[in-house]
């Protein structure tokens, strides 16, 4: 008992550690304000001011008089200033005429009054509370106001109520800011959210930012955005020792109460604006991972109304928040100064690429300089001195070391045989420096691919190249690719992940791209033209000689509108991306794919064997044949996957596993899969042979098989360098005319495969959709509609009823007109998407018809025809996304452990998600989990199906459960104070063998923010066996009781919430879980009992490091009534709350648990595999069990400690040692993600 107060007081005490004050802190009292350590010229200078929308009525608020006087007396021509969101409390800019407009207006004015006097740029960006008024519609409302006052019409970004803008500042310094509550918002409280946004999806965002910090990676880059990525002040979970005295904001004094409401809101993330709330979370560890790849990002954001700088690893944080209102708050990880007073910041960035910040307190209406340091120190430059000036004409070079390649024939095996040798082989090359390229090449940036060493560069007329490093790098694959919310690029190096990576890269053909350009030009196939070459560390390369040079390399063309004379190219118009294609395609009409030239290309991708074909593996000519028709033909690029090798006993055994990784084929005389090798590519496929038949491919087939003749082909790889030209590549060329020989018949079977789902679109204007279904085709056409006329349609398709399962008709933006025809006996499904605006719906015969349309936007619904029509504001639902990922994706989750109960035990959780036309994270889910018992030759497995939004925003669950007759669990009795006598009696003593059969059905709604709730019937069948030497068949002397089956109807309620910083080794979070229902007996109904089962888990860091952590649960179980099997009983053991006993140790009608862990992350080190991070923990449980006849007072505890291991989210493993009054309890357990 003493021990369970002692931890009580431990979580008491962490939270009072927790609690934030308002005056400033440093890290370092000694020298809070420590000196500048550059004196270079500034640059540009930043005025930060956050959250300054809550001026007194008729006043200004005192950070804002403060920063008035502070400007009055510099020169700010040159310099900027950013309010950095929640502009206006408490909910924005209402619309004219609303009782709050008048002081919303005062609230923002006195900032724009700032800004006037400001001579420089002035800037506002949202935040949470300038959604409040109506969503997009206030964001706009406040845009025009503030762009109206100051006569600016960019004054206030992102524009429209769009997530992301980027400003160059400078050659050297780019300001990305970010609408974060963009990403935080519910979007179906927002019908007209991203109507006017190039950007759609969440996903759209990362890789626009990804894309930006990418562009700017040289550059100090600045991220303006209202919520923080670090914080340590309320919404960080910091408050002051008041609300543990009062709940709420009332006076009246609770202090459990307000204590527990504390821990909730700073541990559980529960509201949306707190940091780790589960969107929150999301967001900012993606942010991390991406800024944490360049350089030199600093996070500039309000939210918080405190002054906060901060530093972890390599991201700096300045919080600016206290524009208008102080706040509580505390020193926490990386935390260098902090106050809670109202102030602001100033930021300045030097020409040496150095910067500062200087924090200024206004609690008194002056500007006092509280705190100033360097965030970032000077560029240092690469001495360039001591490289030579003379080179080789020639050298003779490899991509690997030889040794890299020379592996044992089991390796070879294991692993695969590869290119390998080919990256080993060295080739006589030309040697090449910056300065021998007659286009007089300078360095514009380093590269941002996923896999690519690059560099772009820039010629004397302003055209773009890029230069590429044969030798790929492994740490970016990982990171980009498998690591997406954690940065691990510094973990893995010099790993044998990454020597496995680089010796996987050897699977691609490393020359192949330079075969391509003649088999291209054959084909009429537009192409970029590379050139080989070595590069030695040189001069000209500067600072870049770091990472770059000694190593081989090729050049090639980045098309854009530079090469617009290329014949390579087509000598187009215009070049475009992929993402400006498909934006002009929905604008308008005019706008057109050259399909046949489209699916040419693709046919030529596959006859390669080059599966890596996603959207920015695309550059498009556009041909302006006149103002009414512009076509697009495609530019294909980044040949690194052509003839690839993908071989090896391992990677065939994973192709069994993991369905996903059989696009990695080896290239052979076959085409062995038409779905796995474009799994990259169908996205694109579908959108862009919109109109297209079969014949049409099989035209196209039959056009390259014609003319890529023998003759070409030898011809094209004689551009292989000599070396390399041998008996491979004598075999590349038989296969590559074998391939010839089968496209037709494989183009067919693509086109089958394709047309499974046909997407159609119209465009984000006026039209006309009309549908006509007959026995065994449907038509689709679609034209505009002008001046109230229907014009004739630019867009039609034929569609057979063979192949074809599902059609989807996108009708996107303004008023469309859809019309449904014909009454087929067995029509093909149709989901009809109508988008934004009015939209008008005539539907003869709605038989396997589905309409979506947004439900609080008006929609004219003329003839119903018997469609099923879905009215919603389901934001998934109403958005076309042309890489909506639908087709199914499985994960395997492996695990091994042991425990004295079951021995050792092994599992697997196989999860299948077909994601379809729902896509919300899925359409079904099914679920398969099993399990084996070696201790007693048992098995568990388990079943759930979910099925996404059947029932509205519900989802229907199925499930279903079978145990094999020896499966067991415990059963010491009833009572608090039973015996455990298995060091007489042995371990079966207490086992009991119990068959389980059940099945359940009901439905679960997922919250956006990490709450579950779901409503489950289910019916269970449970037999128990009367073994004779074991307690069992004591403790229950009626024979009959163990005749029959029991039979049980179960209905019952559980909601959850769960919020963590990370889910594996958590330093801050919650869990929250209640279940409540009802057990019926079937064959005797008046054994009926009700039953409670909450559960509550809180994790609170204690040390600023946040190495140390408390984690603290309480569970239950409270059956109501006493007409309960044993097996249903209120149970306490090693996986219920005592975890020095054994499962199911004691049993009751009620049962309560303690427990407490004080976790410590020792640290971080390479096994050379995998990057592990090492946790030790000591942990205490304090639990007992309730039965109406049994007079007892006696506590129940147990001690131990472990150790947690966790290789970056993938592997984790668990080592525990337990005592109790039963023994020492061992256990262990590791689980797999793949």
């Amino acid at each position: 008992m003493k021990f369970f107060y002692q931890s009580i007081i431990i979580v008491l005490s962490s939270l009072i550690l927790s609690c934030g004050s308002y005056k400033p802190k440093f890290i370092s009292e000694e020298n809070p304000t420590p000196a500048t350590v550059t004196n270079s010229e500034i640059e540009k200078r930043i005025y930060l001011v956050g959250d300054a929308g809550y001026a007194p009525e008729n006043e200004t608020s005192l950070a804002l008089k403060a920063f008035e006087k502070l400007i009055s007396k510099s020169n700010t021509k040159e310099d900027h200033l950013i309010f950095l969101g929640d502009n206006i409390y408490d909910n924005g800019l209402p619309a004219k005429g609303h009782k709050d407009r008048k002081q919303a207006e005062h609230r923002l004015e006195i900032q724009l009054d700032a800004a006037k006097k400001f001579d420089g740029e002035a800037l506002f960006i949202p935040g949470n509370h300038d959604w409040y008024s109506n969503g997009v519609k206030g964001l706009k409302r406040q845009e025009e106001y503030v762009e109206d006052a100051l006569d600016d019409n960019e004054a206030f970004q992102p524009e429209n109520g769009c997530p992301v803008e980027n400003i160059s500042l400078s050659d050297n310094i780019e300001l990305l800011v970010l609408d974060t509550q963009w990403y935080i918002a519910d979007w179906d409280k927002y019908p007209t959210i991203n109507d006017d946004c190039d950007i759609k999806t969440r996903k759209g965002f990362f890789l626009e930012v990804e894309d930006k910090l990418k562009d700017n990676n040289d550059k100090t880059v600045v991220i303006a955005m209202h919520h923080p990525a670090y914080t340590y002040g309320l919404h960080g979970g910091y408050y002051n020792f008041n609300k543990h005295i009062f709940a709420a904001n009332n006076n009246i004094p609770l202090p459990g109460i307000a204590s527990l409401v504390t821990l909730i809101r700073s541990q559980g993330g529960v509201s949306p604006q707190d940091r780790y709330n589960n969107r929150y979370n999301e967001l900012m560890r993606r942010l991390i991972t991406l800024a944490s790849g360049n350089d030199k990002v600093i996070f500039a954001s309000g939210h918080e109304h405190t002054l906060q700088y901060i530093e972890i690893e390599s991201l700096r944080q300045i919080v600016s928040g206290s524009g208008a209102k102080r706040a509580p708050v505390n020193l926490g990880k990386g935390a260098k100064f902090v106050s809670g007073e109202q102030g602001f910041a100033v930021l300045d960035i030097y020409k040496n690429g150095g910067s500062r910040v200087t924090f200024y307190d206004a609690s008194t209406g002056e500007p006092t300089q509280v705190y100033t340091t360097e965030v970032f120190p000077a560029d240092k430059e690469y001495d360039v001195s001591t490289l030579p000036d003379e080179f080789p004409d020639t050298i003779k070079a490899s991509v690997y070391e030889k040794e890299e390649t020379e592996k044992s024939e089991g390796y070879e095996w294991f692993w695969g045989d590869h290119y390998r040798y080919l990256y080993g082989t060295e080739l006589e090359v030309p040697v090449m420096t910056l300065e021998d390229f007659e286009m007089g090449f300078t360095i514009e940036r380093k590269g941002g691919g996923h896999q690519t060493r690059s560099l772009r560069l820039v010629d004397s007329k302003g055209r773009n190249f890029a230069l590429r490093a044969l030798k790929k790098s492994a740490v970016q694959f990982l990171q980009s690719v498998a690591f997406k919310d954690t940065y691990v690029e510094e973990d893995f190096e010099e790993t044998l992940t990454e020597e496995a990576i680089l010796d996987f890269y050897t699977s691609s053909h490393p020359y192949a791209a330079f075969v391509v350009p003649k088999l291209s030009d054959a084909l009429g196939i537009y192409h970029t033209n590379p050139f080989l070459f070595y590069m030695p560390k040189h001069k000209a390369l500067g600072k870049y000689n770091e990472e770059f040079g000694d190593e081989l390399y090729f050049i090639e063309e980045r098309p854009d509108d530079g090469f617009l004379d290329v014949e390579s190219f087509g000598k187009p118009d215009a070049i475009e991306s992929t993402s400006d294609v498909l934006e002009n395609l929905r604008a308008d009409e005019k706008y057109r794919m050259d399909e046949p030239a489209f699916i040419r290309a693709r046919l030529f991708d596959m006859i390669l064997g080059d599966w890596d074909r996603h959207q920015d593996q695309w550059r498009w000519s556009r041909f302006d044949i006149s103002d009414d028709e512009k076509i697009y033909r495609p530019i294909p690029r980044d040949r690194d996957q052509v003839f690839s090798k993908y071989d090896g006993a391992l990677l065939d055994f994973m192709k069994l596993l993991i369905p996903g990784t059989k696009q990695f084929q080896e290239y052979n005389e076959d085409f062995k899969d038409y779905k796995w090798i474009n799994l990259a590519g169908i996205k694109i496929d579908r959108t862009f042979t919109q109109t297209s038949g079969k014949e049409v491919w099989l035209e196209q087939a039959r056009f390259i098989a014609e003319n890529l003749s023998d003759e070409v082909i030898e011809e094209a790889f004689d551009q292989l360098p000599p070396e390399v030209q041998n008996e491979d590549s004598e075999e590349i060329k038989r296969m590559l005319k074998s391939r010839r020989g089968k496209l037709v018949a494989f183009a067919g079977k693509y086109f089958d495969h394709l047309t499974k789902l046909v997407v159609l679109t119209a465009t984000d204007k006026d039209d006309h959709i009309e549908i006509e279904r007959g026995d065994h085709f449907t038509e689709v056409s679609i034209s505009r509609i002008k001046d109230g006329k229907v014009q004739p349609p630019f867009k039609t398709r034929r569609i057979e009823h063979k192949k074809t399962k599902e059609i989807w008709v996108y009708g996107l933006d303004d008023d469309d007109n859809i019309v449904v025809k014909g009454r087929p006996n067995d029509p093909i499904r149709v989901r009809i998407i109508g988008g934004q605006n009015n939209d008008t719906y005539t539907i003869e015969n709605g038989r396997r018809v589905k309409v979506y349309d947004h439900k609080t936007k008006p929609n004219t619904l003329v003839r119903k025809g018997g469609a099923n029509i879905n009215f919603t504001d389901n934001y998934r639902y109403n958005i076309y996304r042309y890489d909506k990922y639908i087709d199914g994706v499985t994960s395997f989750f492996p695990g091994v452990g042991f425990n004295p109960d079951d021995g050792m035990k092994v599992g697997i959780t196989i999860s299948s998600a077909d994601r379809g036309f729902k896509n919300d994270p899925f359409q079904v889910k099914h679920t398969l989990s099993g399990g084996y018992f070696f201790a007693t030759q048992g098995f568990d497995i388990q079943y759930t199906g979910e099925f996404a939004n059947v029932l509205n925003n519900w989802n229907v669950l199925a499930g279903a459960r079978i145990t094999s007759e020896n499966f067991t669990r415990n059963f010491f009795g009833f009572g608090n104070e039973t015996t455990n006598e298995d060091d007489e009696l042995g371990m079966d003593y207490n086992r009991v063998k119990t068959a389980i059969r059940s099945a359940k059905t009901g439905v679960v709604k997922d919250g956006h923010y990490g709450s579950r709730i779901e409503i489950t019937a289910e019916l269970e069948t449970i037999e128990v066996e009367p073994t004779d030497d074991r307690f069992i068949a004591q403790e229950i002397a009626d024979p009959a009781f163990f005749d029959d089956r029991k039979y049980f109807g179960i209905v019952d309620v559980t909601y959850s919430y769960s919020g963590y910083d990370t889910k594996v080794v958590p330093t801050r979070g919650m869990f929250f879980k209640v279940k409540s229902g009802v057990t019926m007996n079937m064959q005797d109904s008046e054994r009926t009992f009700g039953y409670i089962q909450p559960s509550m888990e809180f994790y609170n860091s204690i040390t600023r490091n946040r190495k140390l952590v408390l984690r603290s649960q309480v569970q239950g179980q409270f059956n109501i009534g006493d007409s309960f099997e044993f097996y249903q009983a209120a149970v306490l053991g090693a996986n219920t709350g005592l975890r020095g006993y054994r499962t199911e140790r004691f049993s009751g009608e009620s049962a309560l648990a303690f427990s407490a862990d004080l976790r410590y992350s020792l640290f971080k080190f390479n096994t050379g595999l995998l990057p592990l991070k090492l946790n030790v923990f000591g942990g205490y449980d304090y639990g007992r069990v309730w039965l109406d006849e049994e007079n007892s007072n006696t506590w129940h505890d147990s001690v131990g400690g472990g150790i947690i291991v966790n290789a970056i989210d993938t592997l984790s493993g668990q080592f525990g040692l337990f005592n109790s009054d039963d023994g020492l309890r061992f256990s262990f357990g590791f689980g797999l993600s793949l």
